[in-house]
């Protein structure tokens, strides 16, 4: 399975919004083969939610944003849906500071209340003011009241320190563009990581990565932060795209969640066995279970599966 996942893009904003349609194709056309929108505020998740239903490469992730957070938090709730995969992004955010430090603080735990109900993982947005990381402290202390699926560190900024205490929790981190800047303490982050419990982001249409002459972030550019990845480590970028892979089904469950989407269309569309016998028709579902994972394993999109097994049933 040798394609890359942007784990957090904002194809809600308007710069990549606009220009949907060609943004999913430019990641698709660099194999780019998974998306997850994330939200920041009501309507933002909203329009995440849309646009999965609408893609299929593309799965939800909805919450309030602490630079949002006087919204009411329990409207998130009546959003998910079976392509919402993680609450977020959700937590503490001292360095733009628009909100006292205890408002912010009972709507992060009001959305980690929601997520552990709902067995979700968390997405944290994590931001102290210049040269402080007192903001991932707070956060793994309350934390610890919690019994929750996964946490991800969203767009990493700690330091040494701060990345051992979260993989002593088995929490996730994910590595942006950031990556990509002069930021050696990120860099060393990364490496005593060793790609445990990590994957990568774009954080699209922001964190433009610099060596790029182009208006805005897109999820197409994830690539050059595996790359840079591949690099600091010192490992064959197959290896990265692997292990990445492996993480992100670790924390987000995201083969369970597909072969579900999967099986419920097979089931729930007759046409596939129309005009076969009941015979043909077991035999036909039979075969289908290993045709999929063989699809699967193979990095197809959910559309090109379905496809695929529209055009097995014509064999038949």
């Amino acid at each position: 399975m040798k394609f890359y996942i942007d784990t957090h893009a904002h194809l809600n904003d308007e710069k990549l919004y606009n220009k949907l349609n060609e943004v999913i194709e430019n990641a698709i056309l660099n194999n780019v083969k998974r998306i997850f929108c994330v939200g920041y505020d009501i309507n933002s998740s909203k329009k995440t939610i849309e646009i999965s239903n609408n893609y299929d490469i593309v799965y939800s992730i909805i919450g309030i944003h602490p630079n949002s957070i006087i919204e009411d938090v329990y409207e998130i709730e009546n959003l998910i849906s079976e392509k919402v995969i993680a609450i977020g992004e959700i937590g503490i955010d001292f360095y733009w500071n628009k909100f006292d430090k205890d408002i912010q603080l009972e709507g992060f735990k009001k959305q980690i209340e929601i997520a552990q109900k709902y067995e979700l993982p968390i997405v944290l947005h994590l931001r102290d003011k210049k040269n402080s990381f007192e903001v991932f402290n707070i956060a793994l202390e309350i934390l610890k009241n919690y019994d929750l699926k996964s946490v991800v560190f969203h767009s990493f900024s700690g330091n040494e320190e701060i990345i051992k205490k979260i993989l002593d929790r088995n929490y996730f981190v994910s590595f942006s563009g950031m990556l990509l800047y002069k930021n050696k303490y990120i860099q060393d982050a990364l490496k005593i990581t060793n790609m445990k419990n990590v994957f990568f982001e774009t954080d699209s249409p922001y964190l433009l990565p610099p060596q790029l002459n182009e208006e805005f972030n897109e999820p197409k550019n994830v690539i050059l932060i595996y790359k840079k990845a591949s690099e600091i480590l010192n490992k064959p970028l197959d290896e990265i795209i692997e292990m990445a892979f492996e993480n992100i089904n670790n924390c987000f469950n995201l083969k369970e969640i597909e072969m579900k989407l999967l099986y419920d269309w097979i089931y729930d569309n007759e046409s596939l066995t129309e005009n076969l016998s009941d015979d043909e028709a077991e035999k036909f579902y039979e075969e289908l279970e290993n045709f999929i994972e063989q699809l699967y394993n193979q990095g197809l999109t959910i559309k090109e599966i379905k496809e695929k097994i529209r055009n097995e049933k014509k064999k038949i």
